[in-house]
């Protein structure tokens, strides 16, 4: 087989994969947010959101800088590489997140958001971060080895374990804890899927070697840095609400976080694929190459995140009333602003990563420091007097900024002028997409009340699923459609595509 094949192979079996899991996920959210509530989800949000900190500092950047290195390093010292990588990874994480239940304890002596079943939950949760924090790694073995199907299967049995625990759950009438203890169980079973499966390529075990760890923390030091101040901005807002805001509100405000993190797993995914082709190409100096791949990989965020925001801001109440319920309806002026910088992400990860690959990561520090202090302090003042409107705006203000900066730096580096033909495009194809949307909305409510084209349902929740039913194939149908007929994807493209030989 060759090895482009073999590389889209490996994309459709991920990104099939990672569509199963969304869609497993979102299911299993829903349960939870109409289990909890809006002040039992707040009290889950508090406990994922401050961990969240402490696990993203344990990555320290091992996982970019493995995910870059493991393209170009010898075989004969491959091995060595990954078990120093590995052992630091378990270390980190086991200083980082041990800390964390002690930091909570120290805050519940003043604030009582943080003490009795929210203290309990983030001592149980830590071992969730610390099986995603292996997971990670992991993906980086397999996307070197081009057998990313073992991600999808190591991804899919852990969204199941959670699905049917979350269920299992709920029906017993059980509470906020044993909903903490399925994301545990259901990260661990991914991650001893993917270990068990990667000791076919690399037998991961604990070693230090001591060129390794100075090449390591000379190239990690300042990714883990901007790490640092990324989460100023990343977690700041859903942190600092805890603080100035009761368990309903942050209950409000973690809401559309659930569904737009799931959404984010995407970009991610799609930048570690390309992340070792340009890190090879630019490594090579073939700069043809990474400008074709760098091109390709924008055209495709591309196309995927702006309809993204239109789409979401036609049907967010019918998507918050499907998943969460009656609870959570001031939670759709939340996602309809979140949204916006959830598609942001989308360029501002593969730009982000390709800072990386540029040995940029010291330039990139001033933009994370600079978007770090102005959202933070402005957290400060806007939550207090906006709540949680305020920090999703905030929130917005910054993912835009990060993606603007790191672009910047990519394309000055590179010397690469893109083309810009498809944003274009993408955003005439959404127009499309709302006007099919608006007609379906204008015949079905025709009538008053309940009504969706003649039919009259009990519940507002079922009249939701009715209209997601309708409406999610008529935007995507309208603006494929458009997107066709601008030629923004061709017939050889599309051949290409559907053979998985591009």
């Amino acid at each position: 087989m060759s090895l482009s094949r073999k590389i889209a192979q490996n994309t459709a079996i991920q990104v099939g994969g990672k569509m199963i899991g969304t869609v497993l996920s979102l299911i299993a959210a829903g349960f939870v947010l109409r289990h909890l509530g809006d002040s039992g989800f707040g009290r889950y949000t508090t406990i994922v959101s401050f961990l969240q900190i402490f696990g993203t500092v344990a990555d320290f950047g091992l996982y970019i800088v493995l995910l870059k290195k493991i393209s170009t390093v010898e075989q004969g010292t491959r091995s060595k590489l990954v078990n120093t990588i590995f052992t630091l990874r378990v270390l980190s994480a086991v200083v980082f997140l041990g800390s964390a239940p002690l930091i909570a304890w120290i805050i519940s002596l003043s604030h009582p958001l943080y003490g009795g079943e929210v203290l309990w939950g983030i001592l149980l949760t830590t071992l969730f971060f610390f099986f995603i924090s292996m997971n990670q790694l992991l993906s980086a073995i397999f996307q070197k080895f081009l057998r990313t199907d073992w991600i999808a299967v190591g991804e899919l049995i852990g969204k199941s374990v959670l699905l049917v625990t979350t269920i299992v759950v709920v029906f017993s009438g059980w509470g906020l804890i044993p909903i903490m203890l399925t994301l545990v169980v259901s990260s661990g079973a991914n991650f001893f899927t993917q270990f068990i499966a990667s000791r076919k390529y690399i037998k991961l075990g604990f070693h230090l070697n001591t060129q390794h760890v100075k090449e390591v923390f000379r190239e990690a030091w300042p990714i883990a840095l901007s790490i640092g101040l990324v989460l100023l901005y990343f977690k700041g807002d859903t942190v600092l609400l805890t603080f100035f805001e009761n368990d309903q509100v942050v209950g409000w405000y973690g809401a559309p976080y659930k569904i737009l993190e799931v959404m984010v797993t995407f970009p991610a995914m799609f930048a570690g694929l390309a992340l070792p082709v340009m890190t090879k190409a630019w490594h090579d100096k073939d700069t043809e190459r990474f400008k074709r791949t760098l091109q390709k990989s924008f055209d495709a965020m591309v196309i995927i995140a702006i309809p993204l925001i239109v789409g979401t801001w036609m049907v967010a109440p019918f998507i918050m009333q499907v998943l969460a319920g009656d609870a959570f309806k001031n939670s759709v002026v939340v996602l309809n602003i979140l949204i916006i910088p959830t598609a942001a992400i989308f360029l501002g990860t593969l730009f982000g990563y390709l800072v990386v690959s540029l040995n940029k990561q010291k330039s990139m520090i001033w933009g994370y420091g600079f978007v770090a202090v102005t959202s933070f302090l402005a957290y400060l003042v806007v939550i207090p007097r906006f709540s949680m409107i305020g920090a999703a705006w905030v929130t917005t203000y910054s993912e835009i900024a990060v993606m603007i900066i790191a672009m910047w730096i990519t394309l000055h580096t590179s010397k690469i002028k893109l083309k810009y033909n498809m944003v274009w495009k993408a955003i005439i194809g959404s127009f499309g997409m709302f006007f099919g949307l608006m007609i379906v909305g204008v015949l079905s409510f025709q009538l008053t009340g309940d009504d969706f084209f003649g039919l009259r349902f009990e519940s507002f929740t079922t009249f939701s699923a009715m209209h997601l039913a309708i409406d999610v194939p008529v935007a995507i149908i309208s603006y494929i459609l458009v997107m066709i007929v601008l030629k923004a994807v061709t017939k050889k493209e599309m051949k290409e595509l559907l053979s998985l030989k591009s």
